[in-house]
């Protein structure tokens, strides 16, 4: 009796979020509709803030699941994993997925940005950042998709720093300017998320992949975090990343040369094993 209550109480509050997902996408439907003109930059960040709270109520299912019927229902988790990279892409659309970029290439599209004021751009990153934790959180340490959060995590970095306006920062950088603290906590914020990524991604490469574009990338988001210090003349965080980038480096270069001579003497050592059994025949 009680497993069936607790069945029917399941049952009773998923439709429930259901529905509160229906009128989500409903919201998303109608911006779609929309996004043309001016406004399709406003258009997405909007799309891109409404696809981060469907993430939200997938995890609170899952809750459910857990809570009500005593398993973890991935399914949810899945869903709202792929909600938030429908954030990112709608973001990337606007701001590009590229690490490497100048800091003021975004310049014209950020000035279409006007009306989404600097804290709310603050407030959207902050918003992905804490879902991308509670996602990663809800999957826990063991769950097959750990690894796959660098690349998300990532992406969410570069989206950060691209829809930041470096431009109108060092036009406005002065306390008596409207937004001042949000600029600078975005800035701030911004330096971390390049920071963890690089770190994240060297996690990667030493722990499980050992793949060179791992470490190339986490030398990239080292590199794109030192034009920044380099823009803000902070010099000691400038020779800081230099080191690390010089490192990293050298490492990479060192396990490229280890790996390539070890697929000589591979090759070697199998072109031996032929030449002897082509002798015996």
């Amino acid at each position: 009796m009680a497993d069936k209550q607790m069945k029917l109480k399941f049952n009773e509050e998923v439709s429930s979020l259901k529905k509160k997902i229906e009128e989500v996408r409903r919201k998303i439907g109608v911006l779609e509709s929309e996004t043309g003109g001016a406004e399709v930059h406003v258009s997405r960040l909007s799309m891109a803030s409404l696809y981060v709270d469907l993430v939200s109520i997938y995890c609170a299912m899952t809750d459910l699941s857990l809570n009500l019927l005593g398993f973890k229902n991935e399914s949810y988790l899945d869903t709202g994993r792929k909600s938030i990279y429908h954030a990112l892409i709608m973001l990337e659309k606007m701001v590009t997925n590229s690490v490497d970029m100048s800091l003021t290439e975004n310049s014209e599209i950020l000035e279409e940005l006007a009306s989404f004021s600097d804290a709310d751009k603050l407030k959207l990153i902050r918003k992905i950042g804490y879902t991308i934790s509670l996602l990663e959180d809800k999957y826990g340490s063991n769950s097959k998709w750990k690894w796959s959060f660098v690349e998300l995590e990532g992406r969410y970095a570069v989206v950060s720093k691209n829809l930041f306006d470096f431009r109108n920062y060092q036009e406005k950088n002065d306390p008596r300017e409207e937004g001042f603290d949000e600029r600078n906590d975005y800035l701030f914020l911004v330096k971390e998320l390049l920071d963890k990524a690089s770190r994240r991604y060297r996690e990667k490469y030493e722990l499980t992949t050992h793949s060179m574009e791992d470490m190339k990338k986490a030398i990239e988001y080292l590199r794109a975090l030192k034009r920044i210090h380099i823009l803000f003349r902070e010099n000691s965080d400038v020779q800081s990343v230099s080191k690390r980038i010089e490192l990293w480096s050298h490492k990479l270069e060192a396990d490229m040369k280890a790996h390539e001579k070890q697929m000589k003497m591979k090759k070697r050592s199998s072109l031996q094993k032929f030449s002897q059994t082509q002798s015996g025949k």
